[in-house]
């Protein structure tokens, strides 16, 4: 019995340990990206073509899990096949992946023709603001906030 308990205590701290390690390579993806993205950002120009502009934004979001980026977009307006991909440039402790951490590129017929939410009405979902101090209360052996 002692072993078994000594086994499960073993797993649950290597568990632990991975979880953590997991989060941080996480955190330092989403990081690199970002700051990828921003290196880069600054030679995209309206009237490029999705070409052009996807060889030098998408390599930025190569280190960052899939699970952390927003997917593109597609839709026919005005007989025009209209194209939005989204890029990450900013991130928020919320542990949340919200339209607010993404910079929109929207394509037409394969040229773009804008940058950021204003073309595309806004982001739908937003961070959402963490209480600055929580409080954990015991119980017995009921931890509560």
């Amino acid at each position: 019995m002692k072993i078994t308990y000594l086994r499960s205590v073993k797993f649950l701290g290597a568990a632990s340990v991975i979880f953590l390690l997991s989060a941080c390579v996480s955190n330092q993806s989403i990081s690199t990206a970002i700051l990828a993205y921003e290196a880069q950002a600054g030679n995209v120009q309206l009237g490029q073509s999705k070409t052009e502009v996807l060889a030098m934004l998408s390599p930025t979001q190569a280190s960052m899990p899939s699970r952390f980026g927003k997917p593109f977009e597609a839709y026919i307006e005005d007989d025009k096949l209209k194209e939005v991909y989204f890029f990450r440039s900013r991130s928020f402790a919320d542990g949340l992946v919200t339209d607010d951490e993404f910079i929109p590129y929207v394509f037409e017929d394969g040229v773009l023709i804008a940058i950021g939410w204003t073309a595309i009405g806004g982001p739908k979902t937003q961070a959402q603001q963490r209480e600055s101090e929580m409080h954990i209360y015991r119980r017995h052996r009921i931890f509560y906030y």
